[in-house]
């Protein structure tokens, strides 16, 4: 996948909003997963054959994101062409969409709207409906998100009838149920009640949607948007097959994919596959080579920060962005212990990301959350890998670098091995 054309159907962002939790990683790039592998990898026989038909097909992904790289379907302005020396930056929705290149064709680049809030996700699947019903867009084999609008159970349950509760096995056989109860019984002035419908559009026209569960577990949080029919909720694999402890109500996983992503350099741009092929054309990642180059093989006592202590005088109720707003502004970029930096940007020690981070490392680089490993002699090392391959540059591991993952077939196990997504 190249940068910028015109055309519509050239596939692939990151969409941070701290009250919507899109997703929640690391860095990384090189990608496993296997469809219908050892582990149990689908909640029922509808999940399992809406994946399959779309994995199956030869018609695009649709991946709805946020792009810096890939040149959105939707936005008719002129990309700025490659000058040809300076590589171009990448972001969320472009890893993503490498993701799904890997795995089965080029995608579709969607953008959607910035300013990310309930409503104005409505109008993107509106329109999105739109472009493919008058034939702007090709039917897609399926759309791909990782946008997650998460609703919390304790929350509806707080204002029902404590006989009418739901408890987390409750979701997928209450799925209707719940929903009534989000939508204000299908209030046409309920913004839930908007995207229902337009999810209901993208449904009659044969279109799956294939969605992050959530990166917060262990609470109550679920994606709204997956108790529509027609949608499915991802959840991540380990890099070790397992399903990850930070997947958002496992209960209402549709389908279990590889979350665990290794990007790595390649001659003319990036990789999401080990090198296999070069999904993102052009792309570089400098900050991370020089973060890199900067640390690798230095000594821990050596370049590793305390955090200061007015960090650890932040309430937990701080909003996200205002939290990384203040340590931007007052953090020193550098190395600190994964556990602190972990805690100052906010997770509780019992989730599940906050064990993930520290299992990967226990250092990691502000602002770029490099996650550095040490050896016997407190050497930091970057090897996510874990077989001395050259060019890895960063991980992602994360239930929206599941959904996109969905038709690898690479059962490799890690451990010495590559991991890789493997076009099917």
């Amino acid at each position: 996948m190249g940068k910028a054309t015109k055309s519509l159907a050239i596939g692939a962002a990151f969409v941070a909003a701290a009250s919507i939790a899109l997703f929640g990683g690391r860095a990384g790039l090189a990608a496993y997963g296997r469809l219908g592998g050892a582990e149990a990898q689908f909640a029922d026989a509808s999940a399992e054959a809406a994946a399959r038909a779309a994995c199956g097909s030869a018609a695009p992904f649709v991946v709805l994101d946020t792009f810096t790289f890939l040149k959105p379907a939707n936005i008719d302005d002129d990309l700025p062409a490659p000058d040809g020396e300076a590589p171009g930056p990448i972001s969320h929705g472009d890893v993503v969409a490498a993701i799904v290149a890997a795995s089965h064709s080029d995608p579709v680049a969607y953008q959607i709207d910035p300013v990310f809030n309930v409503r104005t996700l409505g109008r993107d699947f509106a329109r999105l409906a739109r472009d493919i019903e008058n034939g702007r867009i090709a039917k897609p084999a399926a759309v791909v998100s990782s946008i997650v609008l998460p609703v919390s159970l304790d929350d509806i349950n707080a204002r029902i009838p404590l006989e009418r509760g739901f408890s987390p096995g409750d979701v997928n056989p209450r799925r209707r149920e719940l929903l009534e109860v989000v939508t204000g019984g299908r209030n046409p002035a309920n913004p839930y009640t908007e995207i229902d419908r337009q999810l209901g559009r993208l449904r009659a026209l044969g279109v799956p949607v294939f969605v992050a569960a959530g990166n917060t577990a262990p609470d109550s949080l679920l994606n709204v948007l997956a108790l529509s029919d027609g949608v499915y909720a991802v959840g991540s694999l380990d890099q070790y097959g397992r399903r990850a402890g930070y997947t958002s109500m496992p209960e209402m996983v549709s389908v279990w994919a590889s979350g665990y992503v290794v990007l790595t350099q390649a001659p003319d741009g990036l990789s999401v596959s080990a090198g296999r092929s070069v999904e993102l054309k052009g792309a570089a990642l400098p900050e991370q080579q020089a973060v890199l180059r900067t640390y690798a093989g230095k000594r821990a006592k050596d370049v590793a920060r305390d955090l200061p202590e007015e960090v650890s005088y932040l309430p937990a109720s701080v909003p996200t962005y205002m939290r990384m707003s203040y340590l931007g502004a007052g953090l020193q970029p550098g190395i600190y212990r994964t556990a602190d930096l972990m805690a100052a940007y906010g997770y509780a020690k019992d989730s599940g990301s906050f064990a993930r981070a520290v299992a990967e490392g226990p250092y990691m680089h502000f602002p770029t959350d490099t996650i550095f490993t040490a050896d016997a002699d407190g050497v930091l090392r970057f090897d996510p890998m874990g077989d001395d391959t050259p060019g890895q540059l960063k991980t992602e591991d994360a239930t929206s670098f599941a959904a996109p993952n969905l038709c690898a077939t690479d059962p490799s196990p890690f451990g010495g091995q590559r991991m890789a997504a493997s076009r099917g």
